[in-house]
């Protein structure tokens, strides 16, 4: 007998993902987009729950969706698994404006990045400063973390961090580097550590979360990934289709959040106030006031999927 294989990455809020996808309309036949398809989980569930659905799936990490690949094997031609960043789905949906049942987007980088990539993204583990998901990114977080200067790491840090204490880490940083180069992730998480005052230090996460986390989106360029991404989307998704999105940090839910709001008002540039030339007629509809989150079970199950907030809406 075959033995089963071990993924790293769980998929989170399968249900509610699941239940606002039954509630498209010919769903059961329809082509559905895993903007983030990882290991492959999410869109597995999606091929098992109908059996006519065809999938599109985008995954910029060309180790991961291997992983994917050979998971997803089985479901045959049903299954389109292309190597790109999903800010490019223009490029590979052509043809297929206005007829995309769904769009499902998990922002952020999967358990296989934290736990198996050996790419620096876990603080935890003596790895090498990389965090690049794709090698067309030629930027790490070694040159960064030795090169940038001081008024740019805290911009970084502050930016895409939200980090109080970007100041001090990024002094401490540029202090610590003139005296030997920083190379590992353990390197980096303790000079962070040192930066914070101790009576300061989060209780409930790692004082280096907020780092590591600003260095990955900078190096990566994910915000404005998602921003572009969604606005292709909204083209090729069909009336009554539904773009779904999960987003683990207040960075990426805003994006989403203030993207879903300017579509149900009918805006569907970015421009603000009177430069909007837009017809005000509402492009969605907007199924989740608030963002849904894991229940307590889920989160017992899979702590990582604490953060975790859905939104849906769904084209007019």
């Amino acid at each position: 007998m075959e033995e089963e294989t071990q993924y790293y990455h769980i998929p989170v809020m399968l249900e509610e993902v699941l239940s606002f996808l039954s509630g498209i309309e010919g769903i059961e036949s329809s082509v559905v987009v895993d903007c983030t398809v990882g290991e492959g989980g999410h869109s597995e569930l999606i091929l098992k729950a109908w059996s006519m659905v065809r999938l599109y799936g985008f995954e910029r990490d060309r180790e991961i969706l291997a992983i994917a690949h050979k998971r997803l094997l089985p479901y045959g031609n049903r299954v389109v698994l292309i190597n790109d960043n999903f800010k490019n789905l223009w490029l590979h949906c052509k043809g297929m404006e206005n007829s995309i049942a769904a769009f499902l987007y998990d922002f952020g980088i999967s358990s296989f990045h934290f736990d198996g990539s050996n790419r620096g993204f876990a603080f935890k583990t003596q790895e090498k400063l990389d965090m690049r998901l794709d090698d067309s990114v030629s930027l790490t977080a070694y040159e960064v973390v030795n090169n940038f200067s001081e008024n740019e790491l805290t911009d970084i840090f502050s930016r895409y961090g939200e980090e109080r204490w970007s100041r001090r880490i990024a002094r401490k940083i540029v202090q610590k580097r003139d005296e030997q180069l920083i190379e590992t992730t353990a390197q980096l998480a303790d000079i962070v550590v040192q930066a914070i005052p101790k009576q300061y230090r989060a209780k409930h996460i790692h004082p280096a979360t907020r780092v590591f986390q600003a260095l990955r989106i900078f190096i990566n360029d994910e915000l404005s990934a998602i921003n572009e991404s969604l606005k292709h989307a909204l083209g090729f998704v069909k009336p009554g289709g539904r773009i779904i999105a999960i987003s683990f940090h207040s960075l990426e839910d805003r994006i989403v959040k203030d993207r879903f709001r300017r579509w149900a008002k009918g805006c569907s540039c970015d421009n603000e106030g009177l430069l909007c030339q837009c017809s005000g007629n509402p492009l969605v509809t907007v199924l989740t006031k608030k963002p849904l989150q894991p229940k307590e079970s889920e989160i017992s199950q899979n702590p990582r999927s604490r953060s975790a907030k859905l939104r849906v809406c769904q084209k007019v």
